[in-house]
């Protein structure tokens, strides 16, 4: 399972990505001929920052949890490093209506469950209408199956058609649409239908929770996870792609979890893991070292300073004016070019330069020239009340009353360049008289604690987005994290920025922003001449709003020990992982 929008930790922006996103159709093969390549030894890919929150994936939002489920269940198709389409779990490609408005998709014969039956139409219609749309269960991107018609949300309607051919009907257009569908992965409803209604017996369900019931889906079956400790998964040799090449070729794959970037690092240097992301001020170390290769590969990941506009953040910074000032106080080229050294670039906006739908004419650039400007920053928010003049006629950024601001800034443990970003960021914002606490909190409880949030007094399950009411756990003003753009669907985006997104977490919300989000994903988009307006409208609207403080997007330094070959370095590199090998 490898969700194209997620909730990154920081120090995950090193790890392998893998994104969606396409417009050709290409099937993964391989070149050798089986029994040439030897199935031998184990992958130890080095991590650290979060562990994942659960391989119940219906019930997951962040990027590790994803991952790890990933390995034992393909969803119906990835991207290589070219945005081309790689079939998985398809029998071929989603056929579209002339309409555009029905979605015919036939999957594989020879998917299997772990019991033996059939993977069927029957269970991915069921995973959509009686989990994903449920209202017993709290699914975070609900919303990326729901289109507006006559002014209400509504699902989309899955038919099973025959035993692997199945279809979605939509009443509106969505040209974007089918990047959702690539992405979707079942559950068996023989199994599933147990706990149907039941919400923590679902969650608790032991075959969902070891991911007994993958059968031959993905190229690995689950072994063992010890939380804050390893992920480890064993070779599956029923895997419905290895079965002509003896796929995959690794006897076991292995997550280690580090408690910092330092120590996983070491431990790649020693030989002691196979991978791990390396970090800036390391890259040229480990490209010298003579059993190391590493590959320095663009992303669509990028930092970003979250702003709580919630009822527990700062009340300031509710305040469009606030954010554009704080956003104003830090400076974009010092975290990228001193802390990232180079290995990254200024953010203004949520789409990648990697994207067709990337402009950068129609942004607002604060952090840089002439928008980073402490003194005007200082001047915008003692204009708005925000501060006291001094003696030398300096303005001091305060509370209305005068006296210190005190803010705080969470960011997840194990990277050194997210905690240096948060202490530099402190820094910078120290000059306009604030002062910031920074919490290094691990990143399980910086998603319970900070980003999940309930309306206060109410029964609800805490989600990322519960609505306008809710607040988080704990009292928090900045949050530094990862977040992730499709680059060939940056509509997706709507689950951080749209009001009712799933994974809105800050509480901004714009009616405007809503309305182009929903034109992105609308008929008249279908003219990609009108899309690429719609996006460059929204990268404007999103860089002069400020909901959060864009920092940077990342080039990922992936470190691999130079005995792991069929690797093709580029923004989804992980896309065929299961044909490496040992040499």
């Amino acid at each position: 399972m490898k969700k194209r929008i997620a909730i990154i930790a920081c120090a995950a922006l090193a790890a392998i990505c893998l994104v969606l996103g396409s417009i050709y159709l290409t099937r993964t093969t391989s070149t050798r001929v089986p029994g040439e390549t030897k199935v031998k030894g184990v992958f130890i890919e080095g991590q650290s920052g979060g562990d994942a929150e659960t391989l119940n994936w219906i019930l997951a939002a962040d990027a590790t949890s994803f991952s790890y489920v990933g390995h034992t269940l393909d969803s119906l198709a990835t991207y290589d490093n070219n945005f081309n389409i790689q079939l998985r779990c398809l029998a071929k490609d989603i056929e579209v209506s002339p309409d555009g408005l029905v979605y015919t998709v036939t999957i594989r014969d020879d998917l299997r469950w772990s019991d033996g039956s059939p993977v069927t139409a029957e269970d991915y219609v069921y995973t959509l209408k009686n989990l994903m749309f449920s209202n017993w269960l709290t699914y975070p991107y609900k919303s990326d199956w729901q289109e507006e018609v006559n002014g209400e949300k509504v699902f989309v309607t899955p038919e099973v058609v025959n035993e692997t051919t199945f279809t979605i009907t939509r009443q509106t257009v969505d040209p974007e649409f089918v990047y959702t569908l690539y992405d979707l992965t079942p559950y068996p409803k023989h199994i599933a239908q147990k706990y149907e209604g039941a919400a923590e017996a679902f969650m608790q369900a032991p075959e969902f929770n070891n991911l007994s019931y993958t059968g031959n889906l993905g190229p690995y079956r689950f072994k063992e996870w010890n939380r804050n400790d390893r992920f480890v998964v064993e070779r599956n040799p029923d895997y419905y792609l290895g079965k002509d090449v003896g796929a995959p070729y690794f006897e076991q794959y292995i997550i280690k979890l580090f408690g910092t970037s330092a120590t996983r690092q070491a431990a790649l240097e020693a030989g002691d893991i196979t991978y791990t992301g390396i970090e800036p001020e390391l890259v040229a170390k480990f490209k010298s070292l003579p059993h190391i290769k590493v590959y320095t590969v663009p992303t669509s990941g990028y930092t970003i300073l979250a702003y709580n506009q919630r009822a527990n953040g700062w009340e300031g910074l509710k305040n469009k004016e606030v954010r554009q000032a704080l956003s104003m106080a830090i400076n974009k080229l010092a975290i990228t070019q001193t802390i990232l050294l180079g290995f990254a670039e200024p953010a203004f906006s949520f789409i990648p330069k990697v994207s067709p739908w990337y402009t950068e004419e129609s942004v607002v650039k604060y952090g840089v020239s002439p928008l980073y400007d402490k003194q005007k920053a200082a001047e915008i928010l003692y204009r708005l009340g925000y501060g006291i003049r001094q003696a030398d006629n300096t303005i001091k950024v305060t509370k209305k009353d005068g006296s210190l601001l005190q803010l705080r800034l969470v960011v997840n443990v194990g990277s050194k360049p997210a905690e240096d970003m948060a202490f530099f960021i402190r820094k910078e914002l120290l000059e306009l008289g604030i002062e910031t606490e920074i919490k290094l909190v691990p990143w399980p409880t910086l998603l319970r604690q900070y980003v999940m949030n309930t309306v206060p007094g109410s029964k609800q399950e805490p989600a990322y987005n519960k609505g306008p009411e809710a607040v988080s756990q704990e009292e928090w003003d900045f949050i530094l994290m990862g977040f992730g753009t499709d680059p060939l669907a940056p509509s997706g985006s709507h689950v951080f920025f749209a009001s009712h997104g799933g994974l809105n977490f800050m509480g901004y919300s714009n009616q405007e922003v809503d309305e182009l989000f929903a034109r992105a994903k609308s008929k008249e988009a279908l003219d990609k001449g009108v899309r690429q307006k719609i996006y460059a409208e929204l990268s404007h609207l999103l860089s002069e709003e400020q909901p959060v403080n864009f920092l940077a997007f990342h080039r990922a330094n992936r470190g691999f020990l130079k005995n792991v070959m069929g690797i093709e370095p580029g923004v989804n590199m992980g896309y065929n992982y299961h044909l490496w090998y040992f040499e």
